[in-house]
C-alpha cells in the first residue's frame, strides 16, 4: 500500500499522489529516526557548533545585529525565540524575540561587537530628522508596487443601481 511520507495517510493501490500535500507516494514510511535525521536544518558556512549570542526583541533589532555582525565575518543564523514558552509567564519579551546564533569559536568577539554596538546606541541616540531621512531613504530604496484593480469597486456600480431599483419596485408596489 501506498503511503504519503508528509502526513503519514495511507492510500489504495493505483494512487500515486498525496491529495493533501501533493507529495509523490511512498511504499513504505521511514522509520522515526530517519525522519528527525531528515528535518535537521542546515548550518551556514563556518558553523559548527551553533551557540545563542543573544536575543533580539524584534525583527528590525535581529536583522540589525545580524547585519553588523556580518560585515566582521562572523557565520550568523537567528531563529524565532517562542520555544521558550516559559519567558512568557515571567513576562519577557524574549518570547516573541528573534534568537541569534553564531558558531561557538565566535562568542565572545560576537557579544563584543554587540555590546558595543549597544553602548553606542545609548551613547548617542538618533534624533528625529535623522529617522525623517533613513525612512525617506528606505521608501526611496523600495520599488512601488503596481495598484491592483479591485473587483469589488468595479462592482459597487452595478451593486447600488439594483439596489435604487430594489428601493424604487418596492415604493410602487406598497403604493
Amino acid at each position: 500500500m501506498p503511503w504519503c511520507p508528509k502526513c503519514k495517510a495511507e492510500y489504495r493501490e493505483g494512487f500515486t499522489e498525496c491529495s493533501t500535500c501533493k507529495v509523490p507516494l511512498v511504499d513504505t514510511l521511514p522509520e522515526e529516526n530517519e525522519v528527525l535525521e531528515q528535518e535537521k536544518f542546515v548550518l551556514p558556512d563556518g558553523m559548527e557548533k551553533p551557540i545563542a549570542v543573544y536575543t533580539a526583541s524584534n525583527r528590525l533589532e535581529a536583522e540589525t545585529i545580524c547585519d553588523l555582525l556580518r560585515e566582521h565575518d562572523i557565520a550568523v543564523l537567528d531563529r524565532p525565540a517562542a520555544f521558550r514558552q516559559i519567558q512568557a509567564y515571567s513576562g519577557a519579551d524574549a518570547r516573541f524575540g528573534v534568537e541569534i546564533m553564531v558558531d561557538a569559536s565566535q562568542t565572545a568577539q560576537a557579544r563584543a561587537l554587540i555590546e558595543e554596538m549597544k553602548h553606542d546606541l545609548e551613547k548617542q541616540p538618533v534624533d528625529e530628522d535623522e529617522l525623517a531621512r533613513l525612512a525617506e531613504e528606505q521608501a526611496i530604496e523600495t520599488p512601488e508596487q503596481p495598484m491592483e484593480d479591485n473587483v469589488s469597486f468595479k462592482l459597487l456600480p452595478v451593486v447600488i443601481g439594483v439596489i435604487v431599483v430594489a428601493l424604487a419596485l418596492l415604493y410602487f408596489v406598497a403604493n
